[in-house]
């Protein structure tokens, strides 16, 4: 009887430990893929929300303003964008926000792959606000909806 293991048992071994290291690698793959798409999510989340923001100063500013209401926010039901620091909506040109010191707008900055539209539905006292905020990662479009309803409360 000769001791130790034979070339079998080693070939056996060696595959097993090879599936192991490699099931560990694609669990590491896809955990890394999914930080990154939840990231993104997350920072899209953000964004709408920021338009929706956008439009409710807007609002905000018209009444301290004594204008109407609703001025500047009812030429949107085809797309606007804007900017945090904005007054007014610009027609939406499916620009890509950029990134400057940790703040998106259009104006300077490294480009981002998150556009921002927002389409307001007017109706008698009321506004529908839709915020959509579309990117695409990794060859696969991706967006996020906000909406809101804003009223005359005046």
């Amino acid at each position: 009887m000769s001791k130790g293991f034979s070339i079998i048992e080693t070939m056996v071994a060696v595959f097993v430990l090879t599936i192991g290291t490699a099931g560990a690698f694609a669990l590491i793959q896809q955990t890394i893929n999914f930080t990154s798409l939840s990231s993104f999510k997350l920072r899209a989340a953000y964004l709408a929300q920021e338009g929706v923001e956008i439009v409710r100063n807007i609002r905000d500013t018209n009444y301290s303003e004594l204008e109407n209401w609703d001025s500047g926010l009812t030429d949107c039901s085809s797309g606007c964008e804007a900017d945090y620091n904005d007054n007014v909506l610009m027609a939406y040109a499916s620009r890509a926000l950029k990134i400057s010191d940790g703040i998106y707008s259009y104006d300077s900055g490294a480009d981002t792959p998150f556009q921002r539209k927002i389409t307001i539905s007017p109706q008698s006292d009321i506004l529908d606000i839709t915020v959509q905020v579309i990117w695409t990662e990794r060859g696969q479009s991706y967006d996020i909806v906000v909406q809101t309803k804003l009223y005359n409360w005046r």
